[in-house]
């Protein structure tokens, strides 16, 4: 696997930049403009209270604070607990995160089979960077089977959906690597595989 690759799978713990995500009424939307406006003490005030009282997506923005280190002292760990939080309550954005917090080591110890269990549940609900890494952990047998069919089924589905850039070559890449390994028929069934997947949200 190459340099680049493995490159994917060490990604930050903010997985989706603020700005791209909808905003939520209320006091989620005035922490969000106010973010915008990087008055992170303002977002801490609008979204710490909706963190404590449960509401997933203010947990995921709260973590997104302490894992930049805006608002409030940075701390890998902080960001994880309030990320875990979110993932427990559905938050695909959130739940790549805790995957990705996993896999490098991020405020919780190393263990890619709790990454590869946490890309998954990103994975299916079509969270396009957990399904790269879900399939480059496939790909190297890192905390699930070696499994060049589900590896290739997962990489071509993030493939599909990755707007043309650096990223999108680099998964091309992985792709071509582990194609490389496989049978005609084995590829195949990862395009069947993929053609028959479809997203399956969480409630939240």
């Amino acid at each position: 696997m190459n340099a680049a690759i493995r490159k994917l799978l060490a990604v930050a713990t903010v997985a989706v930049a603020l700005d791209a995500l909808a905003a939520a009424a209320g006091a989620l939307d005035d922490g969000m403009a106010a973010y915008r406006e990087k008055d992170y003490a303002k977002a801490v005030e609008a979204w710490k209270p909706l963190a404590e009282k449960g509401d997933v997506d203010a947990q995921y923005y709260f973590g997104t604070l302490f894992a930049e280190g805006k608002g409030v002292e940075q701390s890998d760990s902080t960001a994880f607990m309030w990320f875990e939080r979110a993932a427990k309550g559905g938050n695909a954005d959130a739940q790549y995160n805790v995957g990705a917090s996993y896999a490098a080591g991020t405020g919780v110890a190393k263990s890619y089979a709790d990454a590869a269990k946490w890309f998954r549940r990103a994975a299916d609900q079509g969270m396009v960077f957990a399904q790269v890494n879900l399939g480059l952990l496939y790909a190297a047998g890192n905390g699930v089977p070696q499994d060049n069919i589900e590896a290739f089924k997962w990489l071509e589905l993030a493939f599909r959906r990755l707007p043309a850039g650096e990223s999108a070559m680099d998964v091309a890449h992985a792709m071509q690597d582990v194609g490389a390994k496989m049978t005609r028929e084995e590829i195949d069934e990862a395009k069947l595989r993929e053609r028959a997947w479809k997203p399956q949200p969480e409630a939240k």
